[in-house]
């Protein structure tokens, strides 16, 4: 009895609930994106303008015109006024050695020569005015004129090679002796390099030689000065793969102030191509595998899907999905959705890359 009771009311208790209506609240969607806080962004403008290919090389400074300084003699150092780093110009005298015993010789030849003048002019009055290129070279020889002369001219250029001159104006580098040391004839005493003119020596990767030629503007980035740039035009190409795949160029410094011979520098050579639209390397991302550009219209983010040309690490080149003038975004570009709220940081990245 008390089971028919228990069945008959859950049965009632079921119609009750099958008379009630399920209310489910729709939610609008429109009104739910209208409350969600814009993605803040920063953003570039996109450029026509010719692309720039830039290739990276390495190497080290060098000075144009480098030379030594050889000792023409030999004996003491007896004076030295010079110091590595100090500037010189072209006729200063930089240094001398011990003369006295060529001093003693010049004066020795002199004499010679006064001796043989005289007995030339002797006879040379004694023949009278006959006298024609023949008989004068006779009485030169006779007289011993000609030897003494070319004696004279000896001693004048030994004296002459105890003094040490400056072949050029430039900077002394590697002084290799001190005043009062003992020094034989070809020994080197310095270097002197002209600061003006210098030449980075760097090497490409042979994938990249096509791309280089004469006269192509580069930047240069000493290791010793990072936080500076100069410029460089490409100067020489040596046409040669080397065993690494390396081609060796030069590029000439137009700015040369803080440099000096042997420092390592980077160099990036700029290489024009065609006009494209050019935005930030950032800007691009990759959705279902393809490479998509967000831009900003009217505070909403569109996806747009682009062809990528060119990369040079900082930009890139569109070909097709983009116009010059667009406004494309930068950062939090990754996980962005098409038509979201953004709004734009107030730092401005406009490619800077002119």
């Amino acid at each position: 009895m008390k089971r028919l009771f228990f069945i008959s009311a859950c049965f009632l208790l079921c119609l009750a609930c099958k008379d009630q209506k399920v209310e489910v609240e729709e939610v609008d969607q429109e009104s739910l994106r209208k409350q969600m806080q814009p993605t803040e962004v920063k953003v570039a403008t996109a450029e026509y303008r010719p692309f720039e290919f830039l290739v990276s090389a390495t190497g080290t400074i060098e000075s144009d015109y480098e030379l030594e300084i050889i000792f023409e003699g030999s004996g003491y150092l007896q004076q030295l006024s010079i110091e590595n780093g100090q500037r010189v110009k072209k006729g200063q005298v930089i240094g001398q050695l011990q003369n006295e015993r060529e001093k003693f010789a010049l004066e020795k030849a002199q004499v010679a020569f006064d001796k043989a003048y005289l007995n030339y002019r002797n006879d040379s009055i004694t023949r009278g005015a006959s006298i024609n290129k023949d008989v004068i070279n006779t009485f030169e020889l006779n007289s011993g004129l000609k030897d003494a002369r070319i004696s004279l001219r000896e001693a004048q250029i030994n004296l002459e090679n105890t003094i040490i001159k400056s072949p050029t104006d430039g900077i002394i580098v590697d002084l290799a002796s001190k005043e009062g040391s003992l020094v034989s004839a070809g020994k080197v005493l310095c270097s002197i390099y002209n600061d003006k003119n210098l030449t980075l020596t760097a090497k490409i990767l042979e994938t990249d030689f096509g791309f280089i030629k004469r006269g192509l503007v580069a930047d240069i980035f000493p290791l010793a000065r990072r936080d500076q740039s100069f410029m460089a035009i490409v100067n020489e190409i040596n046409p040669r793969v080397d065993e690494y795949g390396m081609v060796q160029i030069e590029l000439k410094l137009s700015q040369t102030e803080g440099l000096l011979p042997g420092m390592s520098a980077q160099a990036i050579v700029r290489v024009p191509q065609a006009r494209h639209i050019i935005v930030p390397r950032e800007a691009v991302v990759i959705k279902q595998g393809k490479s998509v550009i967000f831009t900003v219209v009217n505070g909403e983010s569109q996806w747009k899907y682009v062809e990528i040309g060119l990369d040079n690490g900082t930009d890139v080149e569109v070909l097709d999905g983009l116009k010059d003038g667009d406004q494309v975004v930068l950062t939090n570009n990754i996980q962005l959705a098409h038509a979201a709220k953004v709004s734009i940081a107030q730092a401005d990245l406009t490619n800077s890359n002119q």
